[in-house]
């Protein structure tokens, strides 16, 4: 895995849960090659993703669409990227 996020969604852990489901059987299959997704309660998400190609996912998570869907359901998070440790 190589992305890493964590966040806040106001409108609830199923809500997140819903989008990256659809986002997985469409368009993110193209640069996620596997995710693991989390629920820590009270709205708090983390998930890891192995993201293949970061120009891609750059250009689906900033469209119009999905900055008002972001709004819409109070999703803030930030997102980070991994090196795996050697040793």
């Amino acid at each position: 895995m190589n992305v890493f996020f964590k966040g806040h969604v106001e409108a609830g852990f199923d809500v997140m849960k819903a989008k990256i489901d659809e986002d997985m059987a469409g368009q993110a299959a193209e640069f996620v090659s596997g995710y693991n997704l989390a629920d820590l309660g009270d709205g708090n998400v983390m998930m890891c993703a192995n993201v293949t190609d970061f120009e891609k996912m750059g250009a689906f998570m900033n469209t119009p669409e999905r900055l008002q869907w972001e709004k819409d359901v109070g999703a803030t998070y930030k997102t980070y990227t991994l090196e795996e440790m050697q040793g």
